[in-house]
Order: structure tokens, then C-alpha cells, then sequence
């Protein structure tokens, strides 16, 4: 199979952006300041399966057993809010297949180093080696030199060459376009045996590849999460364990690992695409105004950044 020269490493696809933002200013450098967790509401009468039980999945699939936040109803409030400004994120219908080794691939290159460097190492990778086939018969060596540029080649050389070589020997291809007919579930298990990669990676690749929904827990989103009170607070957790009454009780440390699980369980499952978009993108997005030096908050009918209104924050900084 030839391999694809472009390909982006975080969502996987080219989508629609809808609304189109353009930052005309720098964002605000005031400090973060934690916002408390926002009163709950319940979801209303009427409202739909989805908002209701997790578009299909259920909330006793997180680690923190018991724990009420987010409501289906509260991610569809808050989603509301952000569409509204950032414009809803929908799939791109294309008769045109992404290769899944590519994002897997891209994924690993990505890993402690910048964007530029990672593309960089992708696009010498793709033009040494037309086919993963090269690169799984290739000399490691041969690899490390067209991938150094995005650091640490002999360990991303190692897991690439094995994850070819595996797929190879248990399938007689080195290809992982199989997936597409896999279960949420098995495309999780199938991957993350591997070293690399992990449980973000896997969710874009069921999000935006395969189409499955599977809320991916990226920087912004656990940051988010945290701040929305959407995961429990060390203190919750502390309160919480100290009266469990067995350790299938007691709740772990909140990770992007454990914020997924529980995000992903709670998330409707159609509205985890435009979700992860919109807090994720870094050009029209939310992340354009709402940085790691800021505190997003929600009351459940408007979104507030550093105690701002999301709309006169975006004014403020001249997006459009």
C-alpha cells in the first residue's frame, strides 16, 4: 500500500470547521484561577435517549463510580453554547479512505517534539520509503536517519518496525485498514497492545477513521474537564475514598487515562466529534481564546473564561 505524504496526527482528517475564526490579537495573559464545580442540572422531560443514558453508553462504565458530573443534559448545554460561537463540527462525507498505519505512524512521530518537526520526520519517512513494507524490511538505521529531526528515532524506529512486523505476521499484510470493521471495543484492544500507543491515539482513530464515537482526551479536554469540575477534584477524591467500602469502590488518580474513561462513558455519543473539535482546535476553536493560562467555566446556560462571557471575550480579541 503507498503511503499518504500528508496526514494530520491529531484529529486524523481534514474537517469542516464551520464558523471560521480568525485570531487578530494575542489572548489575555491573566492568570487561571480554578473554577468551582458548577451546580448540576437534571436532564429535562422529553429529553432524548442520547442526552439521557450516553447516546448508547452508560455512565457505570467510569472509574468513578458514583460520581454525577457531567449529566448527558450539562455536555449538551455547554456544546450549545460553544457551537454557537465556534460553529458545530459534522464529519466530511468522502468516498476517500485515510491510512490508519499513516495515523498511527504519524502518532508515534508526534510524541516529545514540535508539530513542524513531527510532519517534517512524516515526510521524509513517506518519501524513503514508498510502502510500509519498506519500512518494515528496511534497516533500522535507514529509519532513524529519516526520522531524527523529531527526536528519540531508535525508540519510535523500534515501535514502528513493530507494529509493522506484527501486523505482517498475523494478517500476511502490513496494513491496519482491517479496523474498519472492528467493534469500538477490539480496535482499543488491537492497538493499544502496542508501545506508542495509547488511548488518545485509538480514540482519534475510532473518532475520525473508523466512526465510531469515542470521546478523545487530548491536553484541552482533560485541562477543561478539570476546570468544569466534569472529573473529580483531589479533595472529592479523598472524600470519597475514605468512606469506600472495598477497593472496586474507591476511585483512582484522575489521569487523561481515567478522564477519558469516565468522559467517554457519560459523553452523548453524538456530540463526542463536534466536542472534541471544538475544544481541540487550535486555530478555530476554543483553545484560541481559552489558553493554559485561562479558566473556562460553565452555570449551565452561558460559558464564561477567567469570569468573562465567552462571546465578549471573542470580541475582545478581535475574533470573528
Amino acid at each position: 500500500m503507498g503511503l499518504s505524504r500528508k496526514t494530520s496526527f491529531s484529529h486524523g482528517i481534514e474537517v469542516k470547521q464551520g464558523r471560521k475564526t480568525k485570531v487578530t490579537r494575542t489572548v489575555s495573559k491573566s492568570k487561571a484561577v480554578r473554577a468551582a464545580a458548577p451546580k448540576q442540572r437534571q436532564a429535562p422531560k422529553g429529553a432524548p435517549r442520547a442526552d439521557r443514558a450516553g447516546g448508547g453508553n452508560s455512565a457505570a462504565g467510569s472509574p468513578f463510580v458514583g460520581f454525577a458530573r457531567p449529566t448527558p443534559a450539562d455536555v449538551t448545554a455547554l456544546h450549545r453554547v460553544l457551537a454557537a460561537v465556534f460553529g458545530e463540527r459534522r464529519p466530511i462525507k468522502s468516498g476517500k479512505k485515510r491510512d490508519i498505519l499513516g495515523t498511527v505512524v504519524g502518532t508515534i512521530l508526534s510524541q516529545n517534539t514540535t508539530n513542524t518537526n513531527s510532519h517534517a520526520a512524516y515526510t521524509n519517512l513517506t518519501s524513503a520509503f514508498k510502502t510500509w513494507d519498506k519500512v518494515r524490511l528496511a534497516k533500522p538505521s535507514a529509519i532513524e536517519a529519516a526520522i531524527r529531526c523529531g527526536g528519540l528515532a531508535p525508540k519510535k524506529t523500534k515501535w514502528i518496525q513493530h507494529i509493522c512486523r506484527t501486523l505482517y505476521k498475523e494478517r500476511g499484510e502490513t496494513s491496519l485498514e482491517y479496523l474498519r470493521n472492528e467493534s469500538k471495543e477490539s480496535v482499543h484492544a488491537l492497538l493499544e497492545r502496542f508501545t506508542g500507543v495509547g488511548k488518545k491515539t485509538v480514540a482519534i482513530i475510532n473518532l475520525f477513521d473508523v466512526g465510531h464515537p469515542d470521546m478523545a482526551v487530548d491536553t484541552h479536554v482533560f485541562r477543561y474537564a478539570e476546570q468544569l469540575g466534569w472529573v473529580p477534584s483531589a479533595d472529592e477524591r479523598a472524600a470519597h475514598n475514605a468512606k469506600a467500602k472495598s477497593a472496586k469502590e474507591r476511585w483512582p488518580v484522575v489521569t487523561r487515562d481515567t478522564a477519558y474513561a469516565h468522559l467517554d462513558a457519560v459523553f452523548p455519543d453524538r456530540l463526542k466529534y463536534s466536542m472534541h473539535l471544538i475544544l481541540t482546535d487550535t486555530t478555530g476553536g476554543l483553545p484560541t481564546v481559552c489558553t493554559a493560562r485561562d479558566t473556562l467555566s460553565f452555570d449551565g446556560k452561558g460559558a464564561y473564561i477567567n469570569d468573562q462571557p465567552l462571546r465578549e471575550v471573542v470580541r475582545l480579541q478581535g475574533l470573528k
